[in-house]
């Protein structure tokens, strides 16, 4: 498992302008898929990265933290991946290194 911790969101972000339906539906698939929690939880946090709230995502599946970043990211995020476990970074060889520790 591993854990992501929205540090801030970027200020005049031109990336991205807006949250339209197909972000916020993609955001809410990823985290279904990619987080061991309940459907409440995640719709909570789904909630509090939409408001552009600071948090930690933690108990994300190693397989779904690079689809997560990726919507993060591309929404604002200024994000910090925490591996818990070596077998979890051969997952990521092939994304790009950014803010894995």
């Amino acid at each position: 498992m591993t854990t992501i911790e929205i540090l801030g969101w970027k200020e005049n972000f031109v990336g991205f302008t807006a949250w339209d339906a197909h972000a916020k539906s993609e955001l809410k698939k990823r985290l279904r898929r990619g987080i061991k929690a309940s459907p409440a939880d995640i719709r909570h946090l789904a909630r509090q990265i939409s408001d552009r709230q600071l948090l930690s995502l933690h108990q994300v599946y190693d397989e779904a933290v690079h689809g997560i970043t990726q919507i993060l990211e591309t929404t604002g995020a200024d994000i910090r991946v925490s591996l818990e476990h070596s077998k979890a970074a051969r997952l990521l060889k092939n994304c790009p290194i950014r803010h894995i520790r």
